[in-house]
């Protein structure tokens, strides 16, 4: 039964927005089916499968479990690779999490935690960070090493990790975090494409002994410390890196609490207890409990939910909209179910958007990006399309409610006003030459897909712009988009770290090259505004965070008035479990933290 209700609702969103009043219509004969279909959910949640053939366990102190199978699924399909320096999305930083470990992590509410550091010290003129390294960690053990057997990590390998991410010959994306930052990077990473191998590594990088590693920064920059938590903070080994070569991305060696087994596209990836990681529990267990981690890559959220509820998976990250106010009451945002399936949800660090190529035509034109902007109906998206499952319509700035000591309702956005955007269209090269068909990209994410279907139906109502939507694979969108080849396209941003400049950082200009084929990342709608980018400089080298934050909003406020992207909606987290997955808290950042994961049956 379950199959055939997703599929009446899967044909459903599958078709463009209708009008107001046929839209009314549908959305009183879907209310009708609400009933029906929750008591047709319950008979099928009471039936769910909890399978122990995957969970044969072991006891451990103070109560806990040792063992099983933890399985979880990736909606947005296969990660673009593994290799730190190369990680761009969240999906690879999700796996990526269980694979390596950082320098320090956030615990459940964000805040910073030592993790391969035991303890760090910040100079007062905030430029100089010591970090002094735990002494007990060893790499996987890996056929790269000798015998087989992995070696114990120092704070040598820190250094080469984190120069690797200033080393266009590992073909990084991470040198933008320390680009102009960290003493010497620049330099390093210039003669590095020009072919100059004299500079040997990266000046402000360096080990003062085994366990203890300095970087020193060109300037105070607030967020650096946070952006050590993000995938370029993890440690790798040299000899991984010369054994692999050019498939390290596809076969990761770290310190993390998982080693890497297989992976097979399009289909999963194994990884296995590393039974020798150096972190234990409070009752002197060594983590982690679980003795595997099996990640499906299966794309459909209506497929991923039936797998859940028939026990085939131990969570489900997201609920899909057709069934979303069947599972959870909309307002309240609590469980309909009732047979022992647990909802977690908080709001989420992430905003959605569709992102211009403001450096060529048409959208180099500011007026086309404010008309757009203008003509979507954010209320609509949330109400009908997602079915009120996001935090809120994104009318205010780039930068979600989520965010820490932030007050985005001081940033003013973008709301539904179809006569302005019509006659900021009307002011534009694009109308007058009378060809209005644009293509929007987007990828195969349930959610993105429903609303570029719903936003085509608003620009063609209320801008006469035809929009045509084509789908492209996530590791091939996102190169794409960092290369300048999209003009249009559909995305959302994830926070890599708490801190308001993770999000201006997108449209910060001193990130974008001259060259327009050249990878623009993080900023990829090429946008540049001197005054924004001075603003964002100065509030990072803040050490007042009070004003800190007033710098980020003006420098936001500028960038909404620009309109270099079109916000969308801001997110709400929902993640279903069984009731026996226990030590598994939900935060902003959805960070799936599986070393702490055990089965209690």
């Amino acid at each position: 039964m379950l199959s055939a209700l997703l599929s009446v609702f899967s044909g459903r969103s599958n078709r463009r927005m209708l009008d107001h009043r046929r839209r009314s219509g549908e959305w009183t004969r879907r209310r009708l089916l609400v009933a029906i279909a929750v008591g047709v959910l319950q008979v099928l949640i009471s039936a769910c499968k909890q399978s122990t053939g995957y969970h044969t366990l072991r006891p451990a102190h103070g109560g806990m479990r040792y063992g099983g199978t933890y399985r979880i699924n990736m909606l947005r399909g296969n990660p673009n690779g593994l290799d730190p320096v190369l990680i761009t999305s969240k999906l690879a930083d999700d796996i990526a999490l269980q694979v390596y470990d950082r320098l320090i992590t956030f615990d459940s509410v964000l805040s910073p935690q030592p993790e391969l550091a035991r303890s760090w010290q910040i100079s007062a003129d905030g430029r100089r960070y010591v970090f002094h390294l735990r002494t007990d960690v060893r790499f996987h053990n890996d056929p790269c090493f000798p015998g087989g057997v992995g070696r114990r990590m120092t704070a040598q390998d820190v250094v080469y990790s984190l120069t690797r991410a200033c080393d266009p010959g590992a073909r990084t994306t991470a040198f933008w975090v320390f680009k102009d930052k960290v003493r010497g990077a620049t330099a390093y990473y210039t003669a590095r494409m020009r072919g100059d191998q004299r500079i040997g590594g990266v000046e402000g990088i360096r080990a003062l002994d085994d366990s203890t590693v300095c970087i020193e920064l060109e300037r105070p920059y607030a967020p650096f410390l946070l952006q050590l938590a993000n995938a370029l903070g993890c440690v790798v080994p040299h000899e991984a890196v010369e054994y692999y070569g050019e498939n390290f991305f596809r076969h990761p060696v770290g310190t993390g609490p998982f080693r890497f087994a297989w992976w097979k596209d399009d289909y999963g990836m194994l990884l296995v207890r590393n039974e020798h990681y150096w972190q234990h529990d409070r009752y002197g267990n060594r983590l982690p409990y679980v003795d595997s981690v099996f990640i499906s890559f299966v794309k459909d959220d209506k497929v991923q939910i039936r797998q859940f509820l028939d026990g085939q998976l131990d969570e489900s990250q997201s609920i899909p909209t057709e069934l979303f106010d069947m599972i959870v009451e909309p307002e309240s945002k609590r469980l309909r179910l009732d047979k022992g399936i647990v909802l977690q949800q908080c709001p989420a660090l992430l905003t959605w958007f569709i992102d211009f190529n403001c450096a060529v035509s048409p959208f180099s034109d500011k007026r086309l990006r404010q008309a757009i902007s203008w003509a979507l109906d954010r209320q609509r998206i949330v109400r009908f399309v997602l079915r009120n499952s996001p935090f809120m319509p994104a009318e205010h700035g780039v930068t979600p409610p989520a965010m820490p000591g932030y007050r985005i309702e001081h940033i003013e956005g973008y709301h539904y006003d179809p006569a302005r955007a019509r006659q900021l269209l009307s002011q534009t090269t694009f109308y007058k030459q009378g060809n209005r068909e644009l293509v929007l990209h987007v990828y195969p994410e349930p959610r993105l897909l429903q609303v570029a279907e719903a936003i085509q139906g608003m620009l063609e109502e209320q801008l006469g712009i035809t929009i045509r939507i084509e789908i492209v694979q996530l590791a091939q969108f996102l190169d794409m988009a960092e290369r300048g080849q999209f003009i249009l396209w559909g995305t959302r941003w994830y926070g890599d770290y708490p801190d308001v400049e993770n999000f201006l950082s997108l449209f910060d200009g001193r990130y974008v090259p001259d060259d327009l084929t050249a990878p623009s990342y993080p900023n990829s709608t090429r946008y540049r505004n001197q005054t924004v980018s001075e603003l964002i400089q100065r509030a990072t080298m803040q050490t007042d965070p009070a004003q800190r934050l007033r710098l980020y909003a003006a420098a936001e406020q500028l960038i909404m008035h620009d309109a270099p992207a079109a916000m969308l909606f801001y997110e709400h987290h929902y993640r279903l479990l069984h009731p026996y997955v226990r030590n598994y808290p939900l935060d902003p950042m959805a960070r799936p933290v599986l070393k702490h994961v055990w089965f209690a049956w």
